[in-house]
């Protein structure tokens, strides 16, 4: 699991320097979303907002929103244009793994991480696999 979130902060940092060269502006890592079902609307919850709600010990507030590892965008988070989330498997590195399956319980029951990106931010999304690259 270290592996893994190791892998995954060395990803970040290679988006972000490719990125900040290819479309400076235009992207965002991490970006946190906040979709209201009842409305349809969804809200970028700002990186202020993420550490004030943290800081006073409301983070609870935060489950259910949603954090995709890059977002490439009009300028603004909130005009997505595509979202691609790494993926790290630990075993059959030849496959790609399958999108995560929120569980039981959580506000998102039953429906997969990459259907819901799609749903909330109305662009595809992709996982970014080693050895296979970009997967649908």
């Amino acid at each position: 699991m270290l592996l893994g979130m190791e892998m995954h902060e060395a990803a970040l940092r290679c988006a972000e320097r490719a990125l900040t060269h290819l479309r400076p502006g235009g992207f965002s890592l991490e970006p946190c979303y906040r979709h209201d079902t009842n409305t349809g609307t969804t809200k970028v919850v700002t990186e202020a907002d993420i550490q004030a709600l943290k800081q006073s010990g409301n983070g609870g507030e935060l489950r259910g929103t949603l954090a995709p590892d890059v977002v490439i965008h009009a300028g603004h988070p909130g005009q997505a244009q595509a979202i691609y989330d790494f993926k790290f498997p630990c075993a059959n590195v030849d496959e790609a793994p399958p999108w995560r399956k929120y569980p039981k319980g959580h506000c998102h029951q039953g429906l997969l991480q990459g259907e819901l990106y799609e749903q909330v931010l109305g662009v595809r999304a992709f996982r970014i696999v080693p050895r296979l690259g970009i997967v649908r």
